[in-house]
C-alpha cells in the first residue's frame, strides 16, 4: 500500500512539472508557479486521504481479527447443558394420612477439554403431611445427586464420584446419589456388562428430622456387576450380582413384547445373606441405619415384580396403562430406600397387586395414578427388637395421583 502511494504522487509531482521545464518567459514562469502550488496542494490533500484509507483498512483489519479471535474462544469454551425433572401430587398412604409431596431435580453437565464429562446436580424435596396422631407435620430436604467426573476409552466409559446407579428394573437398587466408581462396557451392539464399586448413599445437606440425637448415617460398601443382551430395541434380558453389606444380592430379569401393545416385564432378586444383626438404638431411641429391625429367622429371603402393560405415554395424548403383582420377603432388604418402589416397599416386606395409569399431558409432562392393594409379608420367625411376638399381617393400601415433568 505505501509504494502504490509513493508510485501515485511521483506520478502526479512529474505530470505538474512537466511544463515548467518546456515554457519560458517571465510570465509564463509565475503562472507555471502557481499551477505548481495550486497542484501540490492536491497533492497533499490526496495524500492525506490515502493516509486515511491505510488507517481505516489497518484498523477494519484488526477489528476482524479481534471478531476472530472471540469467535473461536466461544467456540473451544464448554457449553452447560441444563436438564431435570419436577414432581408434586397427593398421596394417600398405608398409614391412612395424605401427603403432599414435591420434589425438584436439577443437572449441570458440561465436556472439558472435549475429554471429561462432568456433572453437578441437586435434589429439593419438600413433604406436608396432614394431622396424624393430633399433629401435622413438614419435611424438607436437599441433596447432591451427582458429582462426578467421566470419561470414555473406546467401548468403555468411566465415571466417579456421586451419581445415579440402576440394576434391572430396580427392584433392589436405582438409586441417586451413590458414591461410587463405574465402568459400562459395550461389547457388541447388543451385549453391555455395567460394573460399579464404592459406597451407598449419603445423608441429606439440609434434613428437617425429629431425630435430634441420631448418630450419622452409617454408609456400607455397595459393589455390583451386570450383565445385558438386547434382543431388540425393546425386548432385554440380563443378570446381576451385589453387595450392600452386609447384604449379598443375586437377580435375574427381563422385558419383551407379547403381542401389538401389549409387553410384560420381571424382575426376580435373592438376597443370600442370613446373618441379619439387629438394629441397635441408642438412648434417645435413635439408631445410625445399620441392621435390621425385624430378626430371628436367619434365612435366604427373595423377591419378584411381574408388570403386564399396555401402551406407552410418551407423546402428548398417549396412555398406558400397568398391572403389577410384587412379592417381596420380610427383611429382603435393610433399607428399602435403594428400590424404585420405596414408597411402598420397607422392612415388613410386600405382597399383592398394583394399578398404574398414565397420560401423557405434552411430550415432556405426564399425568399419573398409581393404586395399591396389598399387606404386609412378615416371617414367623423374625421377632420386632426385643418383642415376644412376630409381626402380624397389615393391610398395606395406598394411592398416589401426581404430575411429572421434564426438561
Amino acid at each position: 500500500m505505501k509504494n502504490q502511494k509513493k508510485a501515485i504522487v511521483l506520478g502526479l509531482t512529474a505530470s505538474m512539472l512537466m511544463p515548467v521545464c518546456f515554457n519560458g518567459g517571465t510570465a509564463e514562469a509565475a503562472a507555471a508557479d502557481t499551477d505548481v502550488a495550486a497542484m501540490q496542494a492536491e497533492i497533499n490533500d490526496l495524500t492525506a486521504r490515502l493516509t486515511d484509507l491505510e488507517n481505516s483498512l489497518a484498523a477494519a483489519k484488526e477489528k476482524q481479527e479481534a471478531a476472530k479471535s472471540e469467535k473461536k474462544a466461544k467456540k473451544e469454551a464448554p457449553t452447560i447443558k441444563w436438564s431435570g425433572s419436577t414432581k408434586s401430587g397427593y398421596m394417600y398412604d398405608k398409614d391412612k394420612t395424605g401427603k403432599i409431596k414435591a420434589e425438584a431435580n436439577i443437572l449441570a453437565s458440561t465436556v472439558v477439554d472435549k475429554t471429561y464429562d462432568v456433572g453437578i446436580g441437586l435434589k429439593f424435596k419438600a413433604t406436608s403431611s396432614e394431622p396424624k396422631d393430633g399433629y401435622s407435620s413438614e419435611k424438607n430436604k436437599v441433596k447432591l445427586t451427582d458429582s462426578y467426573v467421566g470419561r470414555s476409552f473406546g467401548p468403555v466409559y468411566v465415571r466417579a464420584g456421586v451419581q445415579k446407579v440402576s440394576l434391572g428394573e430396580g427392584l433392589w437398587l436405582s438409586k441417586s446419589s451413590v458414591n461410587q466408581f463405574t465402568a459400562n462396557y459395550k461389547m457388541t451392539p447388543r451385549d453391555a456388562l455395567y460394573l460399579g464399586y464404592g459406597r451407598d448413599s449419603q445423608d441429606y445437606l439440609a434434613n428437617d428430622t425429629n431425630k435430634r440425637y441420631a448418630p450419622p448415617t452409617r454408609t456400607r460398601l455397595l459393589k455390583f456387576a451386570q450383565y445385558q443382551h438386547d434382543f431388540s430395541k425393546d425386548a432385554y434380558a440380563g443378570l446381576y450380582v451385589g453387595t450392600q453389606q452386609p447384604e449379598r444380592y443375586f437377580g435375574i430379569y427381563g422385558s419383551t413384547p407379547i403381542v401389538g401393545k401389549f409387553g410384560i416385564t420381571a424382575e426376580y432378586v435373592r438376597n443370600t445373606n442370613k446373618d441379619k444383626p439387629a438394629l441397635v438404638k441408642n438412648e434417645f431411641d435413635a439408631d445410625n441405619g445399620y441392621g435390621y429391625k425385624y430378626f430371628g429367622a436367619d434365612k435366604n429371603t427373595q423377591g419378584y415384580v411381574i408388570s403386564l402393560n399396555y401402551g406407552k405415554a410418551k407423546k402428548k395424548g398417549t396412555w398406558d396403562i400397568i398391572g403389577q403383582y410384587l412379592n417381596v420377603d420380610q427383611n429382603l432388604f435393610m433399607d428399602g430406600g435403594y428400590s424404585s418402589w420405596k414408597d411402598y416397599i420397607d422392612a415388613a416386606g410386600f405382597k399383592g397387586f398394583g394399578l398404574i395409569m398414565d397420560y401423557a399431558t405434552s411430550d415432556h409432562s405426564k399425568l399419573s395414578l398409581l393404586r395399591y392393594w396389598a399387606h404386609t409379608n412378615p416371617d414367623g420367625d423374625n421377632l420386632k427388637g426385643g418383642k415376644e411376638h412376630p409381626l402380624e399381617k397389615s393391610p398395606h393400601y395406598s394411592t398416589y395421583l401426581k404430575f411429572t415433568t421434564k426438561f
